[in-house]
């Protein structure tokens, strides 16, 4: 992890991006990626019901706008390099899909963590949220050392920490305290039948709308 000052031109030396416009940007970009989506799934369907045979368009909006759905999450991911910067480098700003982001790290508020399942394996990422409402996305374990030390470890050496909420499977995805195998399993099942679900929902309502 790039835990050094900052070099590229986009990423401000002493100072962080502001959070107002930055939480801002994300709340626009993904409002009208969710209005995309749904005018996908419901236009199309709208249009394909007269017809003889609608499956052909719904099922092709339905995939698109499942791709959709599936790709929503990762727009909080943050993508190398990032940097750390400010004073005692305490903030870190990394680039995502609806741009640069920075965040607090003497600042946190919660982590927490999700599976995304595909085929042949899977990948787990932390999510970390600071007072302001940003939220930065990591790919386990590319962050783990970073999120424990000031998550967990600087929690503990502060006398006047504030709480963080840190889930139980983010506190087993950071090995601090992992699950019984039973329900480690279970979760790969559920991880499965989200990633599943986020496809194939929006293909059920479009083929729902089109057969009303």
């Amino acid at each position: 992890m790039g835990d050094h000052q900052p070099t590229h031109v986009d990423v401000p030396d002493d100072s962080v991006i502001p959070k107002p416009a930055s939480l801002r940007r994300v709340r626009v970009v993904t409002a009208g990626i969710v209005m995309g989506l749904s005018v996908i799934m419901v236009v199309p369907a709208l249009l394909a019901a007269p017809m003889a045979d609608p499956a052909p368009i719904f099922m092709t909006a339905g995939v698109i706008a499942g791709a959709g759905c599936y790709a929503l999450p990762h727009l909080c991911v943050a993508r190398k390099p990032w940097y750390r910067h400010g004073p005692a480098s305490r903030f870190l700003t990394a680039r995502t899909w609806t741009g640069h982001r920075t965040i607090d790290l003497h600042n946190l508020r919660s982590v927490r963590t999700w599976k995304e399942a595909f085929r042949g394996g899977a990948t787990t990422y932390l999510v970390i949220t600071d007072a302001s409402g940003t939220r930065l996305s990591f790919a386990s374990p590319q962050a783990d050392r970073l999120i424990r030390r000031y998550a967990i470890e600087r929690r503990q050496d502060t006398l006047k920490s504030h709480a963080i909420h840190v889930t139980r499977l983010a506190q087993a995805d950071l090995g601090i305290k992992p699950l019984p195998r039973s329900l480690s399993a279970l979760r790969s099942l559920l991880s499965v039948e989200r990633s599943a679900l986020l496809v194939v929902g929006p293909m059920m309502i479009s083929a729902a709308i089109a057969s009303y």
